[in-house]
This record gives C-alpha cells, structure tokens and sequence, in this order.
C-alpha cells in the first residue's frame, strides 16, 4: 500500500530497479500493473536510459506520477535499431490501447482517436480503363482489398503512421506520373492519404499492381518510376522522392501486414482489424508473462 505522502515509491522504486536492469539498446518497454494489465508503451533509443529518466521525474501529482503510482513491473522488448523501436511502438500502442498513451483526457482503457478508421485499400477497375483507389473501413464487395492498414489515414503523426500515409500518396503520385501528360499534379494527390482517387491505369502493371499491395514485391515502384522518367526534367526530383515515399509506404504497409500474416500462419489475405490486434498482442505475449 502506498502512503498518502509516499506518492509513487513502490512504483519508482519498481523503476529503478528495471532501470539497472534494462539493455543500453534501442526498443520498447511495457509499465504493468499488479494485475499484469499494461498501463503504457513507450520506446527508447537506450531503453535503460529511458527508464533512468522515467525513474527520475520529479513532479508529484502530475499524470505521469499517477501512471507511476501503479507501476509494479516493467518488461522490454529490443530492436535491431532506433527506427525499428518507433515502428513497434506505434503498433504496440494500436494493438493493446494502453490507458495511459495518447490523449491525457482519454482515462478509460482504449484510445478512442486510433479506432475512428482502420482503412483497407480498394482498387477497382473501371471499363473505361482507369483504376480508382480508395480507403475504406471494411474491404468492399466491388473491387480488390488489400490491408488493413492500421497505420494510414490522414493526420497520422508517428514515423510509421507519416511513413505510411506520406508514402500511400507519393505511390499515388507516381501512378498518376506514369499515366499521363499533365504538368500539374492533381490537388488531392499532393496531401496525405486521399480518401479516393482515379488513375488511368497503365499498361500491364495489374499484376505487379497486386504483388505491391499485398506485400510481396515492390518491383512496381521502379516500374512507376520507368515510366515517369518520360516527364519534364523540373518534375524528376519530386518523382525520385516520390519512389523512395512509396517504397515506404510498401514496408510500412503492404509488407508488415504480409509479414505477419506469414508470421502467424494465417492464410485468409486480408486481415480484419480484431486480428490484427490480436496478432500484434500474440507477440508481444511472451515478453508480458514469459512463463506462459
């Protein structure tokens, strides 16, 4: 039992401790409470850093002191390097809906902002040649849906969730580049992740179109950047970015979901948002309770 005037101690002192213990390694670390229920996700580029500075914060009554007060273990999880840790985070974050992340007026469990929209990618084919993308919160019964994709949408602020949605429109961008001869790029295409937008489709790339969205090759953004290459020289530095934008959106999209479709064994090709939840708390299960 914590005393009145002993704010925080047991959860502090919790802290020190994981704070010598923890791994002078970029990753990700997890404040649980006495009923093992994650309070927090945070990420680090010295996790044992981070923790030292958790440990140190000096502003009784704060909300991070109320977070503290209920701190009685803290695990962490790793990562090959600082961009992979951010990454992780933000999934971490969407998968579990720690109480204490995001909005500070947001006391109950779940963070009601990250599940306003969970879109998946629809392509439809038009007879008149065009193709038209769109975002929608359920894959759709006219059309092709690839995703979910938790992390693309408009105003998403993570490097994964500006990684994403950045890189959907520069994919975009480089799908109306290489369709057309027009000077001026369309104004919904130069903000983040239209909710919608019609292309005409260039030739043969259906099927590299598919293997892009679905995660399994990003061949078709040389084959955009190819054929872009056609467009005025004062349009080519854009484009150059515009390819390295989509190859981002390829791995931060297309390619973690297949990823952990393959990781998991689950066969079905488009993931609804519930397992995806799921999937992303399978893995981080056995660092929460490692007996289990």
């Amino acid at each position: 039992m914590i005393e009145p005037n002993g704010w925080a101690d047991e959860g502090l002192s919790v802290l020190r401790t994981a704070a010598a213990q923890a791994p002078r390694h970029p990753g990700v670390y997890l404040f649980l409470d006495e009923n093992d229920e994650i309070l927090y996700v945070g990420k680090a580029t010295n996790i044992r850093q981070r923790l030292g500075r958790h440990a140190a914060t000096k502003e009784p009554g704060s909300r991070l002191h109320q977070r503290y007060d209920l701190v009685r273990r803290v695990v962490w999880e790793p990562a090959v390097d600082e961009e992979a840790a951010f990454w992780r985070e933000e999934e971490l974050i969407f998968a579990l809906r720690p109480p204490f992340n995001g909005d500070p007026d947001l006391r109950s469990p779940g963070l009601r902002s990250r599940d306003a929209l969970v879109p998946y990618v629809v392509v439809t084919e038009t007879a008149e040649g065009t193709l038209a993308f769109t975002l929608e919160p359920a894959p759709s019964r006219v059309g092709r849906a690839y995703g979910c994709f938790p992390h693309l949408g408009k105003g998403m602020g993570s490097r994964l969730g500006v990684t994403c949605s950045d890189g959907y429109t520069a994919f975009v961008r480089l799908l109306w580049a290489a369709s057309g001869d027009g000077l001026h790029v369309p104004a919904s295409i130069t903000r983040s992740a239209p909710t919608t937008f019609t292309v005409a489709a260039p030739a043969g790339i259906r099927d590299d179109l598919h293997r892009f969205l679905f995660g399994t090759s990003s061949r078709l953004a040389d084959r955009l950047s190819q054929a872009a290459s056609r467009r005025p020289a004062y349009m080519q530095p854009a484009l150059r970015r515009d390819r390295a934008a989509a190859l981002g959106f390829f791995a931060a999209g297309p390619k973690l979901v297949r990823a952990r479709r393959l990781r998991h064994g689950v066969r079905a090709p488009v993931l609804d948002v519930e397992t995806y939840r799921r999937l992303v708390r399978a893995e981080i299960s056995p660092v929460v309770d490692p007996s289990g």
